[in-house]
């Protein structure tokens, strides 16, 4: 039962920890403001405004503005005027309206906006564009960039996107023309006033008709660094001598970054570790902050190209890597910048493993390789290769295999040898000594049992009766020379 509850807690803990980070991040979520007009849209005596907003709480403040030829003229408040409704969405959501009348703005192409502050301050912008004129009005044009880009990094083109549109529906030109800026140019809430005559000055224009347009501007020639991008928006109507003109600056980011990385070439396997330092790393312009590093560790001697390891995260300038395992190794380092671009740079290094040292003590005498030892009693004998050497890393694990006349007979470092076989009185008592990388180190001694009987050895009676032999035939000559002659019969 303790069990089940302990169970049931921390599932419930779990939900409304999820809970809590579901309701974090609606709370990070600006408010939204919809208005029931199109732009463009046009009229020689009243629009009627309409829409909704919606947010967590109702905002500390949440009032109207209208703008002409860049200045502000009119407007209200509409927080007291807000109606809470029925919400469509998991926040709150309130109703508002107020009109706009030719009488109080006139002819114009006017700029009308609506405006959400919280308590913070942080304020939230909507605007629309109408048209408000007399039926024979030519020269009204409007011209609205839907972001705000100034200081954003860029790379390669610069996406823009908006609305333009005169009265009459004229085709329009777009210019962009940019030079160097010192720093951030923020743009102006609603367009100033632009003599087309200067638009010539151009990079780059573009044809559009009325509406929603979005256009591409080829910065990938431009060196990193502030920009001012100046927006010109004109009729392609002579008559209509002036325009409108939005200008910001952006950050310029076509360089990726410039890796250095520092570590080693190759170390023999112990128990430390290393480090990579990629600490200089930085974009050729804009710096070392806020840099993103992806470090992903292969082994390609063991496991291929499947990594072994991948860290991550931001300015993660140093990767550390144990000496513990032996190989060929490949370090990947992507580090990516505030713009996405992004440099990779692949190291390889080696990780040596050193040969163990095998050594054998026969009841505690240290012998050699190849030696011949003969056993004192075929039993309760101390085999010990306890003695043998690696690096520090590998020591604690080796293996020990004991072959007699190649025949695995034991394994442990450690062990009491009892003569396998009593046909046999001669055998090769072989040590491998093995690591945790499978190298092998052998030493072999030669055993003898304590019970074997030396045969007398064949050439040495041939010898002993050449040499009785040899004795023999010298005392016979020399005795024959010491006898006196036998007398000859004359006839």
């Amino acid at each position: 039962m303790k069990r089940l509850s302990l169970l049931s807690l921390l599932c419930l803990a779990a939900l409304l920890a999820a809970s809590s980070s579901v309701q974090a991040d609606s709370e990070d979520d600006p408010p939204l403001i919809s208005i029931d007009v199109e732009n463009g849209a046009s009229t020689m005596d009243t629009i009627s405004f309409t829409g909704m907003l919606e947010d967590e709480v109702e905002p500390s403040e949440f009032f109207w503005r209208v703008a002409k030829n860049g200045t502000v003229f009119d407007g209200g408040d509409l927080k007291s005027s807000l109606d809470e409704i029925d919400s469509t969405s998991s926040r709150p959501q309130w109703a508002w309206s107020f009109d706009l009348s030719f009488d109080a703005t006139g002819e114009c192409a006017c700029y009308v906006s609506l405006h959400s502050k919280d308590a913070s301050g942080t304020e939230k912008i909507e605007t629309r564009i109408v048209f408000m004129a007399d039926e024979n009005t030519t020269h009204l044009l409007g011209f609205l960039i839907a972001e705000d880009q100034a200081g954003m990094l860029v790379d390669g083109s610069l996406s823009i996107s908006g609305w333009i549109g005169t009265y009459l529906d004229d085709e329009m030109t777009l210019g962009i023309q940019s030079s160097l800026a010192q720093g951030l140019i923020t743009a102006a809430h609603t367009p100033d006033v632009f003599s087309c005559s200067g638009s010539s000055t151009a990079q780059q224009v573009t044809i559009l008709s009325g509406g929603n347009f979005e256009i591409d501007w080829d910065i990938s020639s431009k060196l990193d660094g502030w920009l001012n991008v100046e927006l010109m928006a004109c009729s392609l109507e002579r008559a209509f001598a002036d325009g409108a003109s939005v200008h910001y600056s952006i950050r310029v980011n076509n360089a990726p970054p410039i890796i250095k990385l520092d570590g080693i070439d190759s170390v023999e396997e112990t128990n430390e570790w290393h480090t990579f330092d990629a600490s200089l790393t930085e974009d050729p312009y804009w710096g070392r902050t806020d840099m993103y590093y992806v470090w992903t560790l292969r082994r390609p001697s063991h496991t291929g190209t499947l990594p072994v390891d991948v860290q991550m995260g931001d300015d993660l300038t140093t990767y550390s890597v144990s000496a513990t395992s032996s190989g060929n190794f490949t370090l990947s380092l992507t580090v990516y910048d505030q713009g996405g671009l992004s440099s990779t740079s692949v190291v390889e290094f080696d990780i040596h493993n050193r040969v163990p040292t095998a050594s054998l003590a026969i009841d505690g005498i240290a012998v050699i390789d190849g030696e011949e030892i003969r056993l004192k009693t075929p039993s309760n004998t101390l085999i010990d290769a306890t003695s043998s050497t690696d690096t520090e890393n590998d020591a604690g694990v080796l293996r020990c295999i004991w072959l007699f006349d190649g025949v695995p007979l034991y394994e442990g470092c450690n062990r009491d040898f009892v003569w396998p076989d009593e046909n046999v009185h001669r055998a090769w008592l072989t040590l491998e000594v093995i690591d945790d990388d499978g190298e092998v180190a052998t030493l072999s001694v030669q055993l003898v049992h304590p019970d074997e009987v030396k045969p007398f050895p064949v050439a040495l009676i041939g010898l002993v009766f050449s040499a009785l032999f040899l004795t023999y035939a010298i005392a016979q000559r020399l005795r024959g020379g010491s006898e006196k002659s036998i007398p000859k019969w004359k006839s």
